[in-house]
């Protein structure tokens, strides 16, 4: 599933909100540089994960799929946890680490 595949019209105004903020953070998220850490990209597929499907009910994969494996219990993390909640905290994830990975900016002396 995709962003595309959403129907915001069943959404309800609230969630609505939630989901454009969502998906303009997914935008921002690739503009994120590239040393934002594994741990870090893991935790944002999960919630993206999350925020789109739902709880992660899918076949654990193969013992020797150390990618797919990382990326499965990333999602599973999330337990239980609501799209709508997920979608809020992949916005503030993504804030954060915008702000942790952001370059230095150069500043002029006084």
């Amino acid at each position: 599933m995709s962003i595309a595949d959403v129907d915001k019209t069943k959404l309800t105004p609230e969630d609505l909100v939630i989901f454009e903020k969502f998906e303009k953070a997914t935008v921002d998220a690739k503009k994120l540089p590239p040393n934002v850490s594994q741990d870090d990209q893991l935790a944002l597929y999960g919630l993206f994960k999350q925020a789109l499907v739902g709880k992660n009910t899918t076949a654990r994969p193969g013992m020797l799929d150390f990618k797919g494996k990382a990326k499965y219990e990333a999602w599973l993390k999330n337990g239980d946890m609501t799209k709508q909640v997920a979608q809020q905290k992949y916005v503030d994830l993504v804030d954060t680490l915008d702000k942790k990975y952001a370059k230095p900016t150069a500043t002029t002396a006084e």
